[in-house]
């Protein structure tokens, strides 16, 4: 198998990765987007797409996403036809090296609850899970607008250095990497980037992304740590909801096992479990 790196695509690349991923949606109920861009990594020149060929035949593919210099997930597939040959094994084996012997502590494979063979594969390899995350939902006709305390402002260029610096200290990483993702997703057209202000003061912070014009996707929910427990989480969300259901029909988010304060809050705002994702530790 002849493996490509690389952190961009070609036209061509990426038309053959969609290719080979819709081919495997039609033997397993994958429902994952596919993250085809590098600019949200801590490391943005650092290898990301790991392609591997058969002749002129992509087969199999591998993703890398490190938002942190801590941790890196990875995420792969491989065309149906073609599985137990060893050609994820083998992007795995060029990944990890460029991973373990620098400041990344922890390396995760992604693989959702309807995946039967990554399910076969990683319990075979990669057997421990370190956790899991489950995708809630929730449907725009069954939300009822309420009245919320705060405001929800959308960030814009004008108020981009104000948003990077407080988007710092709530998830508590270097202002320059919050600078950066907020950038990227200023720069995206089916996304927005809120703060959530209390009495003038931002005290939160959630993205949008819009899967299609029927779901939206809510990312990155934050409050600053010198007024949680105060209930502003609930009333940011309550505000999003009662933009976001006008605009869309469903309402998404992910949230971890390990958080049960977060998935009791959004279970009270009416989000049920859609889909479980579980993140396999692998050994550099």
């Amino acid at each position: 198998m002849n493996i490509q790196q690389c952190n961009t695509f070609t036209s061509e690349q990426k038309q053959h990765i969609e290719e080979l991923y819709a081919l495997c949606c039609l033997q397993e109920p994958l429902t994952q987007e596919l993250f085809l861009v590098s600019d949200m990594n801590v490391e943005p020149e650092k290898p990301c797409f790991f392609l591997g060929y058969e002749a002129a035949q992509l087969v199999s593919v591998l993703t890398a996403f490190f938002p942190t210099k801590e941790e890196v997930e990875f995420t792969g597939f491989t065309h149906p036809g073609k599985r137990e040959r060893g050609y994820m094994t083998a992007l795995i084996a060029a990944a990890l090296p460029l991973f373990s012997h620098t400041t990344y502590t922890q390396a995760l494979f992604i693989r959702e609850k309807g995946s039967k063979s990554g399910e076969k594969y990683l319990n075979k390899r990669y057997p421990t899970i370190a956790r899991t995350e489950y995708v809630l939902e929730l449907k725009s006709s069954e939300w009822r607008t309420r009245q919320s305390t705060g405001m929800l402002t959308e960030v814009t260029q004008q108020t981009q250095e104000i948003a990077g610096k407080i988007l710092s200290e709530i998830f508590e990483q270097d202002e320059q990497t919050s600078k950066q993702h907020l950038t990227f997703l200023l720069s995206r057209p089916d996304g927005q980037v809120f703060l959530y202000y209390i009495e003038g003061v931002p005290v939160g912070t959630l993205n949008v992304h819009y899967l299609d014009k029927e779901v939206a996707m809510i990312h990155a929910v934050g409050i600053h740590k010198a007024y949680r427990r105060r209930g502003y989480g609930y009333q940011m969300m309550e505000s999003s909801l009662n933009t976001l259901t006008k605009k869309t029909e469903a309402i998404r988010l992910e949230v971890d096992s390990d958080n049960p304060p977060a998935l009791a809050l959004y279970q009270k705002l009416g989000f049920c479990t859609l889909n479980r994702v579980d993140y396999h530790a692998m050994i550099f």
